[in-house]
């Protein structure tokens, strides 16, 4: 896709210095890809969060419903 856009020339300057790509537009395709990997990476971590409160939440309940069952049987010291 080719597109015209507006840089700031120092963060060019210092992207270059640090980037293993050779031109602009490889250098741009690589900072795109990396927004995109720690974006994807942020809603994967979120979602884990939120399914790992969810079962948190499952398990305190489980463990209140079978309470009284864990020590049926069990002598009492």
């Amino acid at each position: 896709m080719r597109t015209t856009v507006v840089l700031k020339d120092e963060l060019v300057e210092r992207a270059r210095k640090l980037a293993e790509e050779k031109t602009l537009s490889g250098l741009l395709n690589r900072c795109l890809a990396d927004w995109i990997a720690r974006h994807d990476r942020r809603d994967l971590e979120r979602r884990l969060a939120e399914e790992y409160r969810a079962g948190e939440a499952e398990s305190r309940r489980v463990a209140r419903d079978f309470k009284g069952i864990d020590r049926e049987g069990w002598p009492s010291w």
